[in-house]
């Protein structure tokens, strides 16, 4: 097997322990869509409805589920009111193999809902593999509302409801009338009804007029009553108060001397952990948006520069400090609740270590104080490893350089609340692997703490 196969049949082990997991808890649930090539293939989010009546359960048996298949529980976002995605990764060397329940009761958007668990459940039936499934006009519906809604659509997409409106062409048709006027209704029905491909032209007139029949959908289909409406609206005003309070990204910083593989356990962390996040953002040294990165040369003599005078060091230093509370505050903080992962080259205290670099050249106390009034980074990796080794790396710096700074770097994991020693001199996948097993033993334990589960030993 090779390493695709290996994460094929991961994946096809971690779904089928969930579906049994549920099926043992007595879950009502089925899976909403992409359902066809399910347990083979299963190439993104698996989206599931439940009773409404086990929403709050549902938290317990994900995480039993993660216990049950030898995962970790690393991320729960709850993105609608009645929607919560959660993110299960299973260990595999240097590697991380994941599993994306995206779970909701009843399915709401913009105010309207659009579909009614009770009745979804009631009509679901078995797939061929054995898990629960829509009837065919709810899946139909569901997927074409989603589609509509976000006002986008691929040829992929367009086969799924092709496919589903085959199954039961004339229920399809009945539910597809209900929710649109007749107009909108007859251009999506040209286009489903027979097996034209994406670029005929009932396909590209959907795909153009979208908008419009996002427009129609909305206008067609009812708002909820005024007591519901301010119902979900205190419900969603919480789940945004909680965003904000428990971000779901996460900062890690990467520190340790010349030589030591940051970029390397960057690049490799950053490809692993990405399918836990929406977004992933690498920086150098500071937290600042996109637009004001600075464009870094790779540094061949990091002490080239003679260092600033007392008074200059100071005044840098202040401003130092105040980039990382005004790139904080501004940027890193919002990314974190838009569930950003963001990948630290270098942090503040990388002074204490390193001062030649940062051309400081006044007494170290005054860099520590300031520090500890710094937010720090969620996790901090101190790469260690013998001088010998980093000389074999690189050279950028004399031999006794090397050694001071591997003191030096080792002393900064006292600085930070959560900071990991990693015995950088072992090859780099070894590296990775210990990195990961710390993102996500940290994630697992943050997880649980906001779900209010039993933490995981």
């Amino acid at each position: 097997m090779n390493l695709a196969d290996d994460r094929m049949a991961d994946n096809r082990d971690l779904f089928e322990q969930m579906i049994r997991t549920f099926e043992s808890a007595g879950l009502p649930y089925c899976i909403l869509a992409g359902y066809d090539t399910y347990p083979e293939v299963i190439p993104s989010d698996i989206d599931f409805m439940v009773h409404p009546d086990w929403m709050h359960r549902l938290p317990t048996i994900i995480a039993a589920l993660a216990a049950g298949s030898g995962s970790h529980l690393i991320q729960s976002i709850r993105h609608e009111t009645t929607a919560t995605y959660f993110v299960l990764a299973r260990r595999r060397g240097a590697s991380l193999i994941y599993l994306h329940p995206d779970s909701s009761s009843d399915y709401r958007r913009r105010g309207r809902r659009w579909l009614r668990a009770e009745n979804v459940l009631e009509n679901r039936r078995r797939h061929p593999q054995g898990f629960w499934i829509p009837s065919a006009a709810d899946a139909f519906i569901y997927y074409l509302v989603k589609k509509i809604d976000k006002g986008n659509l691929n040829e992929m997409q367009a086969l799924e409801l092709s496919l589903r409106f085959s199954e039961d062409a004339k229920g399809c048709s009945k539910a597809l009338h209900a929710l649109l006027p007749a107009a909108e209704a007859n251009v999506v029905e040209a286009a489903v009804r027979t097996a034209m491909p994406f670029g005929s032209a009932p396909w590209q007139t959907v795909v153009a007029g979208i908008d419009r029949l996002r427009e129609a959908l909305h206008r067609h289909t009812p708002r909820e009553s005024l007591r519901s409406r301010f119902r979900q609206t205190a419900r969603n005003v919480y789940r945004v108060i909680n965003r904000f309070i428990h971000p779901t990204g996460l900062s890690i910083a990467f520190m340790g001397p010349d030589g030591s593989g940051k970029s390397a356990v960057i690049t490799e962390v950053a490809k692993q952990m990405a399918p836990a996040f929406r977004q992933v953002e690498y920086r150098h040294l500071k937290p600042r948006a996109a637009g004001k990165q600075v464009q870094h040369q790779p540094v061949t003599d990091p002490h080239a520069q003679p260092p600033r005078g007392t008074l200059g060091s100071l005044a840098k230093l202040v401003h130092f400090w105040a980039s990382y509370w005004k790139g904080t505050v501004s940027w890193l903080y919002p990314a974190k609740i838009c569930s950003t992962l963001v990948l630290f080259d270098r942090y503040f205290q990388d002074l204490l270590a390193d001062p030649r670099r940062y051309r400081y050249s006044g007494s170290l106390k005054p860099a520590q104080w300031l520090g500890r009034w710094l937010p720090g980074p969620d996790l901090v990796f101190i790469l260690d490893a013998p001088p010998e080794a980093l000389q074999a790396r690189k050279q950028e710096v004399p031999f006794a350089e090397s050694a001071r700074q591997r003191g030096a770097y080792l002393k900064l994991a006292c600085e930070f609340r959560h900071a990991s020693v990693i015995d950088a001199s072992q090859p780099l996948e070894q590296v990775v692997a210990t990195v990961l097993g710390h993102i996500v033993d940290h994630m697992q334990r943050r997880t649980a703490r906001r779900l209010g589960l039993s933490p995981r030993k």
